[in-house]
């Protein structure tokens, strides 16, 4: 005879929201989650992003020589690291992104709009409690997964696929510049 090893999962949740559809609140739950993951995979990518945009810039503005690309790496991976010291949000990001104009303001725009849906659901959904009442109602938990957090999170999605395949461009180049002057290439 087999025995079953495998552990029970435990989810906790606000059994208020969605009080008559179980199904309905974890999945609420899981959306929320899933969209927080991701616009901070975005904020990630963002400063990549800069740091990347920053090097290429400031080297093709230079002489390219060894001693420069090294200093200039540096100085971004430095800045890189003080983004996190400084607790740089998506929204300062953003900030930091229309200064430099390396992306489309429509695109910078999107940002904006995920960030400011992000501190919408993290301070007016459950900080403030804003729209409890209303997520009692399973009805309106459903309309509001499928209306509203899977649309962002899929906008998110495909913004965060956009800066990734930005950052590649200036990724490569910089490594294009690092081969040239004989820095060793690492990942």
């Amino acid at each position: 005879m087999e025995t079953d090893n495998k552990e029970k999962i435990t989810v906790q949740f606000n059994t208020n929201i969605s009080e008559d559809d179980t199904d309905i609140r974890i999945a609420f739950y899981a959306n929320i989650g899933f969209f927080i993951e991701i616009a901070q995979m975005l904020e990630f990518n963002l400063r990549k992003l800069i740091c990347y945009y920053k090097s290429v810039t400031e080297i093709e503005e230079s002489e390219i020589t060894r001693k420069n690309v090294e200093r200039i790496c540096k100085s971004y991976d430095d800045y890189y690291d003080k983004t996190y010291k400084d607790k740089y949000t998506l929204g300062k990001l953003t900030k930091e992104l229309r200064k430099v104009q390396v992306i489309d303001s429509k695109i910078l725009d999107k940002f904006d709009e995920i960030n400011n849906y992000r501190i919408q659901v993290v301070h007016m959904i459950f900080q403030n409690n804003i729209i409890v009442d209303k997520l009692k109602d399973s009805k309106y938990v459903l309309d509001y997964n499928q209306n509203r957090l899977i649309p962002m999170i899929n906008i998110t999605d495909e913004t965060n696929g956009f800066v990734i395949k930005t950052i590649n461009t200036y990724k490569e180049t910089l490594r294009e510049y690092k081969a040239q002057v004989g820095i060793d290439i690492q990942d």
